[in-house]
Order: structure tokens, then sequence, then C-alpha cells
């Protein structure tokens, strides 16, 4: 039972840095040398090197995603 938790904690672990390395790649905030740097962080230090990258990812949108204003709509 406790080899089984184990395999399935592991098995979390790598989708989850599966996951935020391909949202990393996927995103236009970073250069290519800044990405791969960031892809070894996630990789040589599963848990805390994924918590970091995707705490930038997740501060990068948030500042970057415009709020709509209904007051500046143009009509055609």
């Amino acid at each position: 039972m406790i080899q089984v938790i184990s395999w399935a904690t592991i098995a979390a672990a790598a989708v989850a840095q599966a996951f935020i390395t391909a949202r990393l790649w996927r995103s236009d905030l970073y250069l290519r040398e800044q990405k791969i740097a960031q892809s070894a962080l996630i990789w040589l230090l599963p848990i805390v090197g994924a918590i970091v990258v995707y705490a930038g990812l997740r501060q990068q949108d948030d500042v970057s995603r415009p709020t709509p204003n209904s007051e500046c709509e143009v009509d055609d």
C-alpha cells in the first residue's frame, strides 16, 4: 500500500512539472535562455522549482491581463 502511494505521489509530481514546463514554454514572457534555465529549475528541484516558476507565471498573468472596461467600447 505504501508503495502505491509513493508511486502515485511521484506520478502526480511529474504530471504537475510537465504541465508547468509546457505552460512556461507557451509563455511569451521570457527569452529562450530564461525558459531553459527555468525548465532546469523545475526538473532539478522537483517541487520547489515548480512552485517558484508557477508563482512567477501566475504573477505575470495577473499583471499583464487587461481589465475590460465597458465605458471604452467602440461602436462601428
